[in-house]
């Protein structure tokens, strides 16, 4: 009798383990699900959804935030003609432009002397078709150049001289959103590719997948997916937001990171559309289109496309409040010394840290009063710090 009792003992305090094993673990499951849901509602919203019917004042001015304005006129020669070139390495001692028109890269101090350029448009080893990213590095002295119509990274030194090539499609990859000196954020080969981006050491071989895709998609669907994703103008990090989505990430050499959340409510773009090609109709579309999301100290800047028109934002970090928006075709305004203002355009901006930099022509340059200009000469590159 006493052994069965024993034995009925040892079996009833098993079962009250297993239990409380049971309850803890259900628990500690509901604890991290709800810590993840609190982590979701503390990221900053920015609710785009209860703006885009109203009406929001353009009285944002780039210089009203700027801490400091240099105007660097770039040096007029015989070998340097320039149409309107745009920064892509703005550092302590030079800084790097390219001219899309010519195909040209070059180098000019901080007072606008030209140090040295190159231009190597052409289909043959060493030649780029398109100057579809420009990377720099500084202490290789070494200026990159990715071509995105034969899909391969070309590296020369200050003068253009080839150091070497690296074929991008034999890497399984594809057009690079931000190169840094030891990792870049690149797309992969639409109709190959398990996820949207990849992550890559500095030698772009792949090390992390991000943002898997339903391995359930066909090849369109998968290339319309990849394609939804917005444009950024920073240079010290990546921030990836898609058109169908609602969370911003800043993708760094750790990986991801949600920043903040972009309510757009009945505006959002459905998946079943984002998975199909974008058709252009009289009205437009009545969903945010063709996104782009970048960042500079405390504001975000956002740009999409709806209905028929393109627009420009300014948000504050600080109180998730939007202060201004522009026509996208002007631009956010930024005032010329003796008052003129004119509109800067997003996709022309280089963004790095507290660092905006963009370039002006000559002639506007002149008219506004920046001294030192000749109106026929080459643009103006303007650098401030915000």
């Amino acid at each position: 009798m006493s052994g069965e009792f024993l034995l009925a003992s040892f079996k009833l305090e098993n079962m009250k383990n297993k239990v409380l094993l049971i309850v803890v673990t259900v628990l500690f499951v509901l604890s991290n699900c709800q810590l993840d849901s609190d982590k979701q509602k503390k990221l900053p919203v920015l609710d785009l959804s209860a703006t885009i019917e109203h009406f929001v004042p353009d009285t944002f001015v780039w210089n009203n935030v700027a801490k400091q304005i240099s105007y660097i006129p770039v040096e007029t020669t015989d070998g340097v003609l320039l149409a309107l070139a745009r920064p892509v390495y703005v550092g302590e001692d030079f800084c790097c432009m390219v001219d899309h028109k010519t195909s040209t890269v070059f180098r000019i101090d901080k007072k606008g002397k030209v140090l040295s350029f190159f231009s190597k448009k052409g289909q043959g080893p060493g030649e780029y078709v398109n100057l579809t990213y420009v990377h720099v590095e500084p202490k290789d002295r070494m200026i990159c150049v990715y071509d995105q119509r034969r899909n391969k990274y070309i590296m020369y030194d200050w003068d253009g001289n080839l150091i070497r090539e690296i074929s991008f499609s034999e890497k399984k990859i594809n057009t690079p959103f931000l190169i840094a000196s030891d990792y870049a954020v690149v797309k992969g080969f639409e109709s190959e590719s398990e996820c949207k981006l990849y992550l890559t050491d500095k030698s772009f071989t792949p090390i992390k997948e991000l943002f898997p895709l339903d391995k359930s998609l066909t090849d369109m669907e998968r290339l319309c997916l990849i394609w939804q994703i917005n444009y950024c103008r920073n240079r010290d990090q990546a921030i990836i937001h898609y058109a169908n989505e609602d969370t911003v990430f800043s993708v760094t050499k750790n990986g991801e990171t949600s920043i903040c959340i972009l309510e757009k409510g009945t505006y959002k773009l459905p998946e079943e559309e984002a998975r199909k090609v974008q058709e252009v109709t009289p009205n437009g579309s009545s969903y945010f289109r063709t996104m782009g999301v970048s960042s500079v100290s405390n504001y975000y800047v956002i740009s999409y496309l709806f209905k028929t028109k393109l627009y420009d934002e300014v948000w504050d970090k600080t109180d998730n409040r939007i202060i201004s928006r522009f026509d996208g075709k002007s631009g956010i305004s930024f005032r010329l010394p003796n008052g003129n203002k004119i509109g800067i355009n997003t996709r022309s901006l280089y963004l790095d840290g507290n660092t905006v930099a963009f370039s002006i022509s000559a002639d506007v340059a002149a008219e506004g009063g920046v001294s030192g200009v000749n109106e026929d000469g080459n643009p103006v590159l303007v650098v401030m710090k915000i």
